[in-house]
Order: structure tokens, then sequence, then C-alpha cells
């Protein structure tokens, strides 16, 4: 087995950081699975309340995880250069950040809630549930921007399974208040005894204030571990939280190009979901369950990614080349044969997966078919998102805005009206857009990352 410089194994020690991050991520996606699931037995406008959301939050949490990336990168290479007092400095930056970045986001939210579902084409029936899930839902906001940079923060550390423990807890706590807050109250038999289950019968909005005291109790959770990691790294806050302006400089290079990477990409899906919206309520609830089914295949990989932007980035801090380019190497080698797998199995499965979150035959066979779809670009999607993760660990941060932008505004939104109302390929126009866009995307890193010209960003050439 191929060993670091430190001697290490090191296929050994990515798979020891990834599989905590992997199994994190699928019970983050929960909160999103339960949402759909749960909304969708009330029919195809409550599934669609939240499918018009859905990149708007997507927007919210691309912004965060790109602050998220100005410090964590900054951690793990002051943890590899084995600078403790930096590291201490960048988490505390890093707590600031949460609070200024998180009220803002509060703010800007609930100004808009009013409106944006409306911007994104939603219908009539649909439009009340749909500004009551987005409002209750960013209530969460400061929480769900110290659960991101936090839990960036500790992977970087080389601590993934704190995250994974405390939103475990989230998602069992999300699924729990789902069943109090979506449905009346109603009979139902328990070991042959007939019970009543209370319930508040708020359907779309009862997910979102039940996604949100999940988001709020996990991110209180993570920024309290984050800055309690032993006595290396324990950050005592009375000592206050003036701001460090080198630190936030780093911050706003490292984070600024992935935060537009993920703000272009997700307003291109605002865009495409526009698209989406004028196929109607079907259309719009099928579109909702496939992308929240697809996360099976692509989960993976962002835990991989984790990995690998903790271990390259420690590498960096360290001066060790050789390393860095072997473990962004072997965390896409790894993320494409998972991918594999899992888009196998979604192809295989995606009539039943489909029927899980909604009962709505039209909508179940609308969902199948563009998870047939998609199941050919993730591999390619893999690929992208692991090292578009080792780049910026590396510090090559423009690169994955540059393809994430071309890739979203130069194929895809271009694409997909043309495939959905010139070629009459309705939603499935969309998701044929898709592939295009993540498989020359997965192709563009791959080529950027193999010519090491990230090696002379970050300093080691």
């Amino acid at each position: 087995m191929e060993t670091s410089q430190t001697g290490k194994p090191r296929l050994k020690t990515l798979w020891r950081l990834s599989w905590p991050a992997i199994i994190e991520q699928v019970l983050t996606t929960m909160v999103s699975y339960a949402d759909t699931a749960m909304v969708g037995v009330l029919g195809a406008a409550g599934t669609a309340a939240v499918s018009v959301n859905a990149a708007p939050i997507w927007l919210a949490n691309g912004l965060l995880t790109g602050v998220g990336v100005g410090y964590s990168v900054q951690v793990s290479n002051a943890i590899g250069a084995r600078d403790d007092e930096k590291a201490r400095r960048v988490i505390r930056q890093g707590v600031l950040a949460a609070i200024v970045v998180g009220l803002l986001g509060l703010l800007l939210y609930q100004s808009l809630a009013g409106f944006i579902p409306r911007w994104l084409g939603a219908e009539p029936e649909v439009l009340p549930q749909a500004v009551a899930y987005l409002r209750f839902y960013t209530m969460a906001m400061p929480f769900m921007a110290a659960g991101q940079i936090f839990s960036a923060i500790l992977r970087c550390m080389g601590n993934t399974r704190a995250p994974l423990y405390f939103n475990t807890a989230a998602n069992l706590l999300n699924i729990v208040l789902n069943f109090l807050l979506i449905y009346p109250t109603r009979p139902a038999v328990l070991f042959g005894a007939q019970i009543t289950i209370p319930g508040a019968g708020l359907g779309a909005a009862g997910a979102a204030i039940a996604s949100a005291a999940a988001l709020t109790t996990a991110g209180i959770a993570l920024l309290r571990i984050g800055t309690r990691q032993g006595d290396r790294f324990r950050v005592h806050l009375r000592e206050g939280l003036r701001p460090d302006g080198d630190i936030i400089r780093q911050a706003v290079r490292l984070g600024l190009p992935s935060a537009v990477e993920r703000a272009t990409i997700n307003l291109g899906q605002i865009a495409t979901t526009a698209v989406v919206a004028s196929l109607g309520t079907v259309a719009l609830a099928a579109n909702q369950i496939a992308v929240t089914a697809e996360g099976l295949c692509y989960l993976p990989a962002y835990g991989i990614s984790y990995a690998g932007i903790a271990l390259v980035g420690q590498a960096v801090g360290a001066r060790k080349k050789e390393d860095a380019r072997a473990y962004g190497t072997l965390a896409a080698k790894l993320g494409f044969v998972v991918a594999i797998g899992t888009a196998s199995a979604l192809f295989l499965l995606a009539p039943p997966l489909a029927g899980l979150f909604n009962s709505d035959p039209r909508v179940v066979e609308q969902a199948a078919l563009m998870l047939r779809i998609v199941a050919f670009c993730e591999p390619f999607f893999a690929l992208s998102i692991i090292l578009s993760g080792t780049l910026r660990g590396a510090h090559d941060v423009r690169l994955p805005m540059v393809v994430g932008l071309v890739c979203m505004w130069g194929i895809r939104v271009p694409l997909a009206p043309v495939l959905v109302y010139f070629a009459g390929f309705g939603l499935a126009g969309v998701w044929l857009a898709m592939d295009v866009d993540l498989i020359v995307r997965g192709v563009l890193c791959a080529l950027r990352w193999r010519s090491g010209k990230w090696a002379r960003m970050c300093g080691l050439e």
C-alpha cells in the first residue's frame, strides 16, 4: 500500500477521514428526504412547495460553503505547518464570520421570502405553502452558518466524526418534529392498541419549522465542539472577537471564488427551476423528487472531497508536494469508482426510489426517467466535486469558479430551454442539459489537477 512521507498508508488515511463525512452527508440529506417524502403524502402541491424553494436554499448553502472554505483551508494549512496559535486565531475568526454572515442571510431571506417563490413561477395553489416554507426554514440562517463553517473547520482538523454525530442527532429530531408538525392530530394503532398522535397540521410550513429546529441544534453543537478541540486548539471567546484583517483577507481570497462558483451554479439552478416550473406542478414535483434521490449518487463524493481538502491542505502547510499530489489523485480515483457503483444502482432502482417520495403515478414515472438520464454523468460529477475541493486545498481557487460558471451558464442554462421547448423533450431536456454540463465540468477539473499548475499557486514549486 502506498505510504505518505510520514510513513502512513495514504488510502487508509483517506478512508479514515472519508467514511464519517460520507455518512454525515447521507444523514444531512435525510433532512431534505424526510421533508420531501412526508410532505409528498399531502400531494403534488406540497412537494412543489418544497421543490420551488430548493434552489434558493442551495444558494444559501453554497455561499456559506464558500465562507467555510475560506477559514477551513487556513486551519488545515496552519495544522500542517504546526502553527497552533495561527489555527486558534482562524477558529476565532470563524466564529465572527458565522455571526455576521448568518445575520445578514437571515435579514436578506426574510425580506425576500414573500417574493422568491413567485419569481420562480410557483403556481397559485402552491404559492402560500412555498412562501411559508422558505420563511420558516431560513429563520435558522445564523445556525446554518455556524454549522457549515464549523463542519468545514472540524473536517480540516481531521475530526470528521463530530459533524457525523451531531447531524445524526439533528436528523432524528427533524423526523420526530415532522410527524408532529406536518400532519393533523390523527388516530393510529400501535402494538394493537388504539392511540391518538398529536399534530399541528401545518403541512409544508411544519416541515420547514422541523428542519429549522434540526439545523439550529446541529449549528449550536458544532460551534461548541469546534471551539473546544483539546488544549492545542481550544478557543476562549472571552478573549474577544476583534476582526483580524490578515485572516479575513485570506479567507476572502480563498473563499470568495468558491462562494461565487456556488452562487453562479445555484443561480443557474434557479434559472432552470423556472423552466421546470413552466411545465406545471407535476413536472416541478417530479424534478424535486429526482433531485432529492440523485443525492444518493454524489453524496459519497462530497465526503471524499472533504477528506481530500483536509489532507491536501495539511500537506501544503507542511510543504510536502508529493503527498498533496498523491492524496488529490487518490481521492479522485476513489470517488470515480464509488460513483460508478452508485450510479448503476440509481439506474436500476429508479422507479421504486422515486416511489418513496410521492404517491402520484405521474410524478413517480417522470422522476424515475430523470434519475436514469442523470445516472450516466454521475462519475464525472464526482470528479468535479472532489477535484474542485482538492484544488481549493492547494489554493487554486479560481479554476473551479471559472469551470462552474462556464459550464452552468455556457452549457446548461442556454441548452435546457432549447431541449425543453424547441426539441420537445419536456422535463427530460433539463436533465439532458445537466448531463452535458457535469461531464464537461468533471473532465476540465481532472485536466487541471493533472497539469500540476496548482503546485505553483500554493508555493510548492
